[in-house]
């Protein structure tokens, strides 16, 4: 089986649950260029874009800093000459040249690849996860949960809804409802009716993974998984409605790949972010009044369909629910 480039960015596309016109926008270039490249056509320097966020691995190859290196250390290994490996894949001096510069297109890349290094292949790159995490309290935890569950304090929920207007007969999606149900417990206490509960962990019907939910909903209320938030994020623009309300890190309003990908969309925008002035831990009880402090501050995310402008930002005093330090 020959180097297949086109195969490997697709198995990664979809890996990471993108389409073709979703790896376009972050990489910024077509649908039209991801589907060539994914046909083994285009230039190399779409290749590269897409790479940044569809990430393959090259095996059976000298190392190198890119796939251009690579195979000139590989000609180098083998004594060919530019000349003599041009003639053998049928294209110009140059082209090889530029090849091995990163430079040029794909389809002639393979055929000179097919020569320098025929034991070649291409595969999708893992999505990368830690090996060892730390809980949100900042201990280093070898057994943290694979999903990321860390169940949501119900005071929070509650603060949410003292400062954030939901319509009582929306559709909720709840897609992170854990073993104790916290979000939903709370949306039911104060009158919300028509909630849709599943999680990755659940048993029965409600076992669902979030990417694999097509259905919409007029809202998505949840404490997502922190490690995979950005995909979170944008899937839930394709399922919500309305709006969507999410449990994150106050720090996650900077960084330059959630910038692009996420604060600056307008077609379903940040309408408003709720900061709550006092770090929260998520370890104790979740229906427990008060909370221990810690130094992970978080704010609700708000995001509203309707929205024009940029975001307003609230402060939340939440001293009252934390624990009273003793003297």
């Amino acid at each position: 089986m020959s180097l297949d480039i086109g195969a490997a960015i697709r198995a990664s596309r979809k890996l990471r649950k993108l389409t073709q016109a979703e790896l376009g926008d972050r990489a910024g270039v077509t649908r039209q260029a991801v589907a060539a490249l994914e046909g083994n056509q285009g230039h190399l320097s779409t290749m590269f874009a897409l790479l940044e966020h569809a990430p393959i691995n090259f095996k059976g190859m000298t190392s190198g800093a890119a796939v251009g290196e690579k195979l000139a250390l590989a000609r180098q290994a083998t004594r060919l000459s530019l000349a003599a490996v041009a003639r053998t894949a049928g294209v110009s001096i140059n082209t090889v040249r530029n090849l091995e510069r990163n430079r040029g297109s794909v389809g002639p890349l393979i055929k000179v690849a097919g020569i320098v290094a025929p034991r070649l292949r291409a595969g999708p790159a893992p999505i990368e996860t830690g090996k060892v995490w730390r809980t949100v309290a900042g201990r280093p935890n070898r057994a943290r949960d694979p999903n990321d569950y860390y169940a949501t304090p119900a005071p929070i929920v509650r603060l949410l809804l003292d400062h954030e207007e939901f319509d009582r007969k929306s559709s909720i999606l709840e897609p992170c409802v854990g073993k104790a149900r916290v979000i939903e417990a709370v949306l039911r206490s104060t009158g919300f009716a028509c909630i849709t509960c599943s999680d990755i962990a659940a048993s029965g019907s409600e076992q669902r993974d979030f990417f694999d939910i097509s259905d919409c909903y007029d809202v998505v209320l949840t404490n997502p998984p922190f490690r995979r938030h950005v995909d979170w994020i944008i899937h839930a623009k394709r399922i919500a409605r309305h709006k969507i309300a999410l449990l994150l890190p106050l720090n996650y309003l900077s960084g330059s790949d959630r910038h692009d990908r996420i604060w600056t969309d307008k077609e379903f925008p940040l309408a408003k972010v709720l900061i709550l002035n006092r770090g929260i831990s998520f370890l104790g009880d979740p229906f427990a009044e008060r909370l221990e402090a810690t130094q992970l501050y978080c704010a609700w995310y708000i995001w509203d369909r309707a929205h024009k402008g940029p975001p307003a930002i609230h402060w939340i005093d939440n001293h009252a629910i934390m624990e009273r330090q003793a003297a």
